[in-house]
């Protein structure tokens, strides 16, 4: 069966300001949730343009909470937010994945690649932890692994690769955490969030969840999805 994700948009800031889902949608402009309606009134004698977003035949919430949370700042409805698990599924794209049937990679098998990629590659993450100290030594007090890894990608020591890349971008956020578990003056240098990255554990047995509780007045975690605090921070 198929539905109809569309987008109502005020024509004087060409912005929208609702986001519905209806297998037609026409007949669904009268009887719009009170906030839309409101809109509608206040934006008289003009008319909303409508646009359709997306065609679903499976999983049509999902697909319409995507929307949603894509257009969240300019919508005046807010019905969406009561899906917390599946927005905040779209934070992470394996968990986007998982939402909507598709197979993914399992987390643990990221967790092993990490591990096998770092026992071959000492060089790369010794070189990573004396630009972090260097980052710090200058006064940073928050950056970007993104910024480690592309320098020892360009000038670094050699890997042996992982999936055609030098160093994977899916490691980034494992060796975010481990060079503030190895170093605690790096605490607070990145700013993280929710990730698989989260069930790393070192060879000696420490593991990030324990650490990330003990030093949780040190690290930098980022703000709630949407705010100035995450428009602002690199986030891994």
């Amino acid at each position: 069966m198929m539905y109809f994700i569309y987008g109502l948009i005020d024509p004087s800031t060409m912005r929208v300001f609702h986001v519905g889902c209806a297998r037609d949608p026409n007949p669904t402009l009268n009887v719009l949730p009170a906030p839309a309606a409101c809109k509608v009134a206040e934006i008289a004698p003009a008319t909303p343009q409508m646009v359709i977003l997306q065609a679903a035949e499976a999983h049509p919430q999902v697909e319409w909470v995507k929307w949603c949370k894509r257009f969240r700042r300019d919508l005046v409805t807010s019905d969406w937010g009561r899906y917390e698990s599946i927005a905040n599924a779209f934070t992470n794209s394996n968990r986007a994945k998982r939402a909507l049937g598709e197979q993914v990679p399992s987390d643990a098998s990221y967790q092993a690649k990490f591990h096998e990629f770092d026992r071959q590659n000492r060089k790369a993450f010794d070189e990573m932890l004396r630009i972090a100290r260097a980052l710090r030594a200058e006064g940073r007090k928050v950056s970007s692994i993104d910024v480690i890894v592309n320098e020892i990608r360009w000038e670094g020591p050699d890997t042996n690769h992982t999936d055609g890349f030098k160093i994977s971008n899916s490691f980034r956020a494992f060796y975010a955490r481990k060079l503030q578990m190895v170093d605690l003056s790096l605490c607070g240098l990145f700013a993280m969030r929710e990730s698989m990255a989260d069930d790393l554990v070192l060879e000696d047995g420490r593991s990030w969840r324990e650490f990330a509780r003990e030093h949780s007045d040190d690290l930098r975690f980022a703000g709630p999805e949407g705010t100035d605090e995450e428009d602002t921070q690199w986030t891994y």
